[in-house]
């Protein structure tokens, strides 16, 4: 597909993601995580950005907290779009979606680790670390819904308009 029709595509996402994080919504159910693994799976390096505004755009207005599960929160995702820019030479549907179930376990192992270790809410140690995970899996169960049910909606929009498209490329060749 042409790089002006998956950047309107990653702008419409990226719309999407910015209103699903400013709606409201259930805590961790947006569309966000699906916007990292689209933008990586389709856009060219030069473009991988983009998704990372969503988050800047919206924390300015929602708000921030402390800056080092911040960090690591936007390093996640950051993550999130490399993983899936290094696998984008074999993207398949099903493997997006496959996709978004490793970002969302990946995404809660990391972000939980770093709010046992910077928010002193745990204790330290290994018990401490294994109640940071266990208050988050409500959390979880929402971002993994969230995950694979955008995933589902943003590459299905992809695959639908692409077929067509690519349909019609090889008709006109033809003619």
């Amino acid at each position: 597909m042409q790089t002006k029709k998956l950047l309107l595509f990653a702008v419409l996402f990226t719309a999407l993601a910015i209103v699903g994080r400013l709606i409201e919504h259930p805590w961790n159910f947006t569309p966000i995580g699906a916007l990292m693994l689209f933008s990586g799976f389709m856009l060219p390096r030069r473009f991988l950005w983009i998704p990372l505004t969503s988050l800047v755009a919206t924390d300015v207005i929602i708000g921030t907290y402390q800056w080092q599960i911040m960090l690591v929160v936007y390093g996640s995702y950051a993550l999130t779009v490399a993983a899936a820019y290094t696998y984008r030479s074999s993207y398949g549907f099903m493997k997006a979606i496959g996709s978004s179930v490793g970002a969302a376990v990946g995404f809660f192992l990391i972000t939980n680790a770093a709010v046992w270790l910077w928010s002193g809410m745990y204790g330290a140690g290994a018990s401490g670390l294994l109640a940071s995970y266990v208050a988050a899996v409500p959390f979880f169960r929402n971002s993994l819904a969230g995950y694979t049910l955008f995933s589902a909606v943003f590459f299905g929009i992809y695959e639908i308009v692409r077929v067509p498209l690519s349909m019609r490329a090889r008709a006109a060749a033809r003619s």
